[in-house]
């Protein structure tokens, strides 16, 4: 495992637990809490673009992460009011979960594993269309519990893909004898 993708690991898995266990606590912030979120996505990408060099061209992910950092900012603006935090978390989810729904159904047309991915996926994103129709604080708090699983799965979701090809490209040469 890379060095960035095991420091990621750590950080998104303790994040994660932290919100779960906090979750009651951090209510009372939880724009700042999810604009915190979107903008460590954004740093993340930002990461990702320098260590790969993919700054520019098609396969640039650059930008995506200064959108990050507009809702995130937009997130902290609107902080004060439930109802806006939980559009523009919902509408942020369903981008994001859209990426991930994309990667899982390549994965699954490649016949690797990637159907329980695509499902969480969908299943966020209906709960997110969910909050977009009704925002309220009690949608919010299940979202709170809800950020932290997704924290933790965004970093376990391709470790386990990672140790699965690995494990598929071992077990390839001798099949082929």
């Amino acid at each position: 495992m890379k060095p960035w993708l095991a420091v990621k690991t750590a950080i998104y898995t303790l994040a994660g637990i932290l919100v779960l266990i906090f979750n009651n606590q951090l209510m009372g912030y939880v724009g700042y809490l999810v604009g915190s979120t979107v903008m460590l996505f954004g740093v993340n990408i930002v990461i990702i673009s320098l260590l790969e060099k993919r700054y520019f061209g098609n396969e640039s992910i650059f930008f995506g992460a200064i959108m990050h950092f507009i809702i995130g900012a937009i997130l902290f603006i609107v902080a004060g009011d439930i109802v806006k935090v939980c559009v523009v978390w919902a509408v942020w989810s369903i981008l994001r979960e859209e990426k991930e729904l994309t990667q899982a159904v390549s994965r699954l047309m490649q016949k690797k594993p990637g159907l329980i991915n695509a499902a969480e996926s969908v299943l966020i994103m209906v709960f997110s269309l969910i909050m977009v129709v009704n925002p309220s604080e009690r949608h919010a708090h299940f979202h709170v519990y809800l950020l932290g699983i997704e924290l933790i799965l965004e970093v376990m979701f391709p470790l386990a893909n990672f140790l699965i090809d690995k494990h598929i490209a071992k077990k390839a040469p001798t099949e082929r004898e």
